[in-house]
């Protein structure tokens, strides 16, 4: 069947695994750009993909096959355990204080779809913490060049504004534009960079402290989410630090040398070289 072959060449240059059962993607998310394109059957978009003859038609691709479904300080427990408990060990344990800092934090958001997430872990640190604010990077990446384009301008409509954000929120850091928009203040904007990254063909960024990649790992298979945690690990600052997956994923399987932690009904995972085993904290 030639929606396989299409799978197959997804697979290779996104790492999206897609069943049978997600056929209905290929037809729902597809056909229009195919019609554009004049292709008429999923085999040509599969050869116009492996020829790589026009980068344009392969981000569109890109764009419509991934899923950028996100919202502003989702699943709320681990915005609270990042201000609460994971900055504070962080900032304990490199011998920070409110008054100096010794140590820089670098924090990537990986698969940051349309920067809900970045924009709000730079808002909880000027929320609770505005004296490491200075000092923070946040990396910012996404598979989709569209996504990150509309990422780095922070435009907001009031429906995605209104998910998650609190009015005070809203008010403090948010500026309308018109009267269904909204657009993120520069200074929120500050210490994040965007960039377009391919978590199956790119290099891997390091030295991040705290990674958060939430959602994302559920899109592959097996093999490649064990490739992809390895490569994760390696990202961490000398191969330790905290790495924040969804609520429904875990790494079972697929690593070792890490702690579960909790706070409330948040869950995280800290790695470290001294841990030879799993554990619960």
């Amino acid at each position: 069947m030639e929606y396989k072959k299409l799978f197959d060449i997804i697979q290779n240059l996104t790492g999206v695994y897609l069943t049978e059962e997600k056929k209905y993607l290929l037809d729902s998310r597809l056909n229009q750009l195919m019609k554009d394109y004049n292709l008429k059957s999923y085999d040509e978009v599969a050869l116009k993909l492996i020829t790589k003859d026009d980068l344009e038609f392969y981000h569109k691709v890109v764009d419509r096959i991934t899923t950028h479904e996100t919202r502003f300080f989702r699943d709320e427990s681990i915005f609270d355990a990042f201000v609460k408990q994971i900055i504070p060990e962080w900032m304990e344990k490199h011998g920070n204080t409110k008054t100096q800092i010794k140590k820089p934090l670098k924090i990537w958001s990986a698969g940051c779809s349309y920067g809900q997430e970045p924009y709000s872990i730079s808002i909880s640190l000027l929320e609770h913490h505005p004296y490491l604010f200075p000092y923070t990077e946040i990396l910012a990446t996404d598979i989709s060049k569209d996504v990150i384009e509309r990422a780095k301008k922070g435009v907001f409509t009031d429906f995605e504004v209104q998910r998650g954000v609190p009015e005070f929120i809203k008010q403090k850091y948010f500026v309308a534009i018109n009267e269904k928009e909204f657009k993120i203040k520069d200074e929120v904007k500050r210490n994040i960079q965007f960039q377009v990254h391919n978590l199956i063909q790119d290099p891997y960024p390091s030295g991040f402290d705290i990674i958060f990649f939430r959602n994302v790992l559920i899109y592959f298979d097996m093999e490649q989410r064990k490739i992809i945690i390895d490569k994760m690990i390696q990202s961490l600052r000398n191969q330790e630090g905290t790495l924040i997956l969804g609520s429904s994923e875990n790494l079972l399987n697929l690593a070792d040398n890490y702690i579960i932690r909790e706070f409330g009904i948040a869950r995280y995972y800290e790695f470290s070289k001294s841990v030879t085993f799993f554990k619960k904290f």
